[in-house]
């Protein structure tokens, strides 16, 4: 098959994220079988035009807004139509369905944003994205889809899109590279995601307030980049926490095993992964923790309820936790040694129920059928 995957970042991009990883895996596999991918996307500072990368042709016009306009200009001009489009959304989808006429289509969703438009934008804005973001299922309601998490298959459904037009498809995660290791001698949890507000990173800071007063010996490491992190140091800096949370790229003294894949071994080394997002697809995050034998403490939203099973690989809180709430989870784990080791063994065993060949024979499986 000849498929073209719209996406609107690629594998290079700066602000690169666990979707994106989510669909080079899926497409290089695609590729290794015999189909022809092409991924869509915008560009970027340096990156090239057109480049190919483990046999996927990554082909880059315009920006955040304009690569919509620039999508079915590329498409009207191939001179073989795809025989798929895959129509991936970041909030927004490609409106395929308004020109991609000549090809089977598919609607990839990760998650919808709706909560997500109050942490990021003015509240005027948010109720617009909100709307828009629910009007624009109006132009797919005859078309397949296709996620990874029942919670976010519900929303779909919530937005009017029929059951049976919904597959859904497991994720996977490297074994090779994602395993257990040494535990930290004294506690330690991470964070670790994009520093933005929706990830709501500075929840876990405040709760470490509650955390370090009880157990001073207590460290957090926060690990990603993001727009949000001069806020987070602010917010560190003012609870006198300077020694007890600490940003990855930093100096962390307490962090000794030389290593040259820094997150792996701060998984390892965690006793929680701590993960209080608005809203998720699925967390890729916490399976990679998993695999690593550390359980997650997340909130009780789309995505991360499906990815954490309650009280046997991690523990969900309510949908918009205080920092109290997470402190008593983090001090549960601290004072019951027990239920740690219990949630961490359940958390590894839980995770090898997910592969990247799996993932993709499911995948492959749901485009064959169109």
């Amino acid at each position: 098959m000849n498929i073209l995957i719209l996406n609107w970042k690629d594998l290079k991009h700066p602000q690169v994220g666990g979707a994106e990883i989510i669909v080079y895996e899926l497409a290089k596999r695609l590729v290794s079988v015999g189909h022809e991918v092409t991924w869509f996307c915008r560009s970027f500072k340096y990156g090239k035009h057109e480049e190919t990368i483990d046999g996927v042709k990554i082909v880059r016009r315009g920006n955040l807004v304009t690569m919509y306009f620039h999508a079915p200009i590329y498409y009207w001009k191939l001179r073989k139509k795809p025989d798929v489009v895959v129509d991936i959304s970041n909030t927004i989808y490609w409106q395929t369905p308004l020109w991609a006429w000549q090809s089977k289509r598919i609607a990839y969703l990760n998650q919808l944003a709706q909560e997500v438009f109050y942490y990021e934008y003015p509240v005027f804005v948010s109720r617009f994205g909100k709307l828009a973001e629910r009007l624009q299922y109006l132009a797919y309601l005859n078309t397949k889809f296709v996620c990874y998490a029942q919670s976010t298959k519900a929303d779909l459904i919530s937005m009017g899109i029929n059951d049976s037009m919904i597959s859904t498809f497991s994720l996977g995660v490297d074994h090779d590279r994602y395993f257990p290791g040494k535990k930290s001698k004294n506690p330690l949890f991470i964070c670790v995601n994009r520093l933005v507000k929706m990830k709501r990173t500075d929840l876990v800071i405040r709760a470490m307030e509650i955390v370090h007063k009880r157990f001073p010996d207590t460290r957090l490491v926060v690990v990603g980049y993001g727009y949000d992190r001069i806020r987070l140091e602010k917010l560190r800096d003012s609870l006198n926490l300077e020694d007890s949370v600490k940003f990855a790229d930093e100096n962390i003294l307490f962090f000794t095993k030389n290593s040259k894949d820094k997150k792996v071994t701060l998984m390892q080394q965690a006793w929680a992964l701590v993960f209080p997002s608005v809203k998720e697809g699925w967390g890729m995050t916490v399976t990679e923790c998993a695999a690593c034998e550390t359980p997650a403490i997340v909130s009780g939203v789309s995505g991360l309820k499906d990815s954490v099973v309650d009280n046997q690989t991690g523990i969900i809180l309510s949908p918009n936790p205080s920092p109290e709430e997470i402190a008593g989870a983090m001090v549960s784990l601290i004072k019951n040694p027990k239920l740690r080791n219990h949630l961490s063994k359940q958390a590894r065993l839980y995770s090898r129920k997910f592969s990247w060949d799996k993932s993709y024979r499911e995948f492959a499986n749901i485009i064959s059928r169109l």
